[in-house]
């Protein structure tokens, strides 16, 4: 018989009834412990606040996953609560994903093609390379 194991979350604030965002944190929670399959189950602890703003009627979700290295966080908005949590979970899937890399210890390659954000800008971009190319030449070549 398996056990099955869980990361604990916590929930905060919530400007509406739990059952009504129930089934949207039930369905990311499974993506997420498949992303994190490979921890250990007591480090992991995602804590989510969600709160309605009144004035602009709009709704704020803000996630804090605690996770081995540092902790990340997270925040989404929307017209609705299931929006929000939705766009706080995909702003958590990119941080997370770029964590991974690091702690996994994948190759900088890897993690630029996954993250292209991450990728190292050119010392030099080929059209300036060309223009000082020439400019060297022609100066050695009034030297002779």
């Amino acid at each position: 018989m398996r056990e099955e194991r869980r990361m604990r979350i916590r929930y905060h604030d919530l400007g509406v009834s739990q059952d009504k965002v129930n089934h949207v944190v039930e369905r990311e929670i499974r993506i997420l412990e498949k992303k994190l399959a490979d921890l250990e189950d007591d480090l992991k602890l995602l804590d989510i606040t969600l709160e309605h703003k009144q004035r602009s009627d709009t709704y704020v979700a803000r996630l804090h996953l605690r996770i081995p290295g540092p902790d990340i966080a997270a925040k989404g908005e929307g017209q609705n609560p299931a929006q929000a949590l939705r766009d706080a979970f995909a702003d958590l899937y990119d941080e997370l994903e770029r964590q991974l890399a690091k702690i996994r210890n994948e190759p900088f390659i890897r993690r630029a093609r996954l993250h292209p954000g991450l990728a190292r800008p050119q010392a030099v971009p080929p059209e300036e390379e060309g223009e000082t190319g020439e400019t060297r030449e022609a100066t050695t070549g009034g030297e002779q």
